[in-house]
């Protein structure tokens, strides 16, 4: 390893916190003002703090909700825990959420919000993709076989809290209601539609449908199963897939053959 590799091995390391202060004055010349380790701090903080700009910029917020030092704390920690493996900063929070669900274990709406976040965000940065029409519906020949294909940007979000009430109210700036939960968890889904974000509860049986269309299983196959385990829902079915299409969720009709 040359000296320029040494360097930049030993730099990257210190930004880490896997080496100290003091391993790095080799590298460094003592000049008049600043001494080594002010200036060794002003790269080991900058690192941080632009760290801690994109967890509060895909947090917004939950960074709103919990205040300066809950935020930045939650900060702290996520940085030490989760060094940067991505070139895109963009994605650097995949398991925000995730830590806080442990840090705020007393307060689970607040994973439940930055979890809510996330998928907002996913939803609007998914791949691009054909849209599923209803005319496209009226060129199926063959109902039994087919399975409809759902959008890569439509995500499931079991919710026991009232964590999108909460995202509303601090998305018009206004004070969010108390934290309340439910016995049951309400199913939430997100997605893409004409290039914004878009959101809604489901009930159970319509989430399953959705869910296993998204499996791969044919329509005709989804739609048994559905009047089988609720008989008063067979009405609906056909509703919810108009639906389905409206709302840009499916992409594609293919035809699947055998069980």
């Amino acid at each position: 390893m040359n000296t320029t590799q040494t360097l930049q091995t030993d730099f990257q390391q210190f930004i880490l916190g896997q080496r100290d202060a003091l391993s790095m004055h080799k590298h460094l010349a003592e000049t008049p003002g600043l001494g080594r380790d002010a200036r060794l701090d002003i790269y080991y903080q900058a690192y941080r703090l632009r760290l801690r700009d994109a967890l509060s910029e895909a947090y917004g917020k939950t960074h709103a909700y919990l205040g300066d030092d809950l935020f930045y704390q939650a900060c702290a920690t996520y940085i030490d825990a989760h060094p940067s493996s991505y070139r895109n900063l963009r994605w650097f929070g995949d398991a925000f959420a995730e830590q806080l669900r442990t840090q705020f274990a007393q307060h689970p709406q607040v994973a439940e919000l930055a979890q809510f976040e996330w998928a907002l965000g996913l939803a609007f940065d998914a791949p691009d993709h054909a849209i599923l029409s209803l005319p496209d519906l009226a060129a199926v020949k063959d109902w039994e076989t087919v399975a409809l294909r759902t959008s890569g940007s439509l995500q499931f979000i079991p919710m026991q809290w009232n964590s999108v009430a909460i995202w509303l109210a601090l998305n018009e700036d206004s004070a969010p209601p108390d934290p309340v939960s439910t016995e049951q968890a309400t199913t939430w889904i997100v997605w893409r539609k004409q290039l914004q974000a878009h959101f809604r509860s489901l009930n159970a049986a319509e989430a399953q449908a959705l869910t296993q269309l998204g499996a791969g299983m044919r329509f005709a196959d989804v739609c048994e199963q559905a009047s089988e385990n609720n008989p008063e829902i067979a009405g609906e079915i056909g509703g919810w897939l108009q639906t389905w299409v409206v709302d840009e969720m499916l992409v594609e009709a293919v035809e699947v053959v055998g069980t």
